[in-house]
């Protein structure tokens, strides 16, 4: 028994060996497969993010050229950036100049579900001349066609930027930003997708040290760019606070408490509650925009930021991360990422 056994001692080395270095290879490449799938920032070179995921593909709208409206799309969100397709280019007669912040939302409209595209314009070089517009799909393709529907009905010749719509009670809110001494963030109710039939009322009015733009010799109090993000029955505004040339740029809350949504009384101002960060070299993060993972159990944001602390428009890209929940039930936004370092993508992928 014992030379037997002695015999059998380096055929069960050899298996070992084997499977050893077989075990070895499978996990170093698995390693390896995970280092390589990951997710780098910046996205895009574009300001003012809006991103939805629809039909397994992220698309993703922002300002990019001033003269024309784009999305771009693609089933994984770091490739999000990488093609776009113009859906809108204005033609004589219509506002041709600081084409911004589109927004884009499927909305039923008359008994069938449509693409509507919100963003701000000018009929001529000059910030004053912002107005609202508005473009409509033909079907239910985020790519269009699209067709332009004008100035967004209801609204009047103040200098209005940054609309978004909120959703609440079954109700449709439009939110949007009126330049009347200062950037403050106004509601307005819509009786459909193309029409505003209320009279604005001011919401989030910027107050607080934070929304004043420090680096600007104005000193112009902001609060623009006003995002709805829902969660488990809460529903928030996600708004950016200060000048988005300056350093200090960066999100705030409004939390809402109940009754009429056109009250400010209704909402609950926090903040700053995402902003720059020095050791990450990431400054001006704001005008926030919300998304899930394919498999629906991750909450991400895109946002734009610049690498620089420099008053600057810009610069400013499109980067994107995942963000959790606080036990109260709002949004924790943690620490914006430096370009630098990869990170997971989302699950699903």
């Amino acid at each position: 028994m014992a030379s037997t056994r002695s015999k059998l001692l380096p055929w069960a080395a050899t298996l070992l060996s084997l499977w050893l270095l077989v075990v070895g290879c499978t996990s170093s490449n698995s390693s390896m497969l995970k280092s390589d799938v990951s997710l780098r920032n910046p996205l895009a070179p574009i300001a003012d993010p809006f991103i939805v995921r629809h039909a397994g593909s992220y698309y993703l709208t922002g300002t990019r050229t001033g003269t024309s409206l784009e999305i771009w799309h693609a089933p994984r969100l770091e490739d999000a950036g990488k093609t776009s397709q113009t859906i809108w280019t204005p033609q004589q007669g219509e506002p041709a100049f600081q084409v911004w912040s589109p927004s884009m939302f499927l909305l039923d409209y008359h008994g069938s579900k449509h693409w509507f595209v919100y963003f701000t314009a000018a009929m001529q070089d000059k910030n004053e001349d912002h107005r609202i517009y508005v473009l409509q799909s033909e079907d239910s393709d985020p790519l269009g066609p699209y067709t332009y529907k004008g100035q967004l009905a209801g609204t009047d010749d103040t200098t209005a930027i940054d609309s978004s719509l909120l959703e609440l009670d079954n109700k449709l809110y439009l939110m949007y930003v009126l330049e009347k001494g200062s950037n403050a963030v106004y509601l307005a109710p819509m009786s459909d997708a193309l029409t505003v039939s209320g009279e604005p009322r001011l919401v989030i009015d910027p107050d607080q040290p934070w929304e004043q733009g420090d680096q600007a010799s104005s000193h112009y109090p902001v609060a623009e760019g006003p995002e709805a993000l829902y969660h488990d029955g809460k529903t928030f505004i996600v708004y950016s606070g200060s000048d988005t040339g300056n350093y200090n740029y960066c999100l705030g809350l409004m939390i809402y408490k109940g009754g009429d949504p056109l009250e400010a009384k209704s909402w609950e101002k926090k903040g700053p509650v995402f902003q720059y960060s020095s050791d990450n070299g990431v400054f001006g993060p704001g005008r926030a925009h919300f998304t899930t993972s394919p498999d629906g159990n991750q909450s991400w944001m895109v946002y734009h930021a610049k690498t620089t602390a420099d008053f600057t428009y810009d610069g400013r890209e499109t980067r994107a991360q995942q963000f959790t929940w606080n036990a109260d039930g709002t949004p924790n936004f943690g620490t914006p990422v430096s370009v630098k370092s990869p990170i997971e993508p989302p699950a699903g992928e």
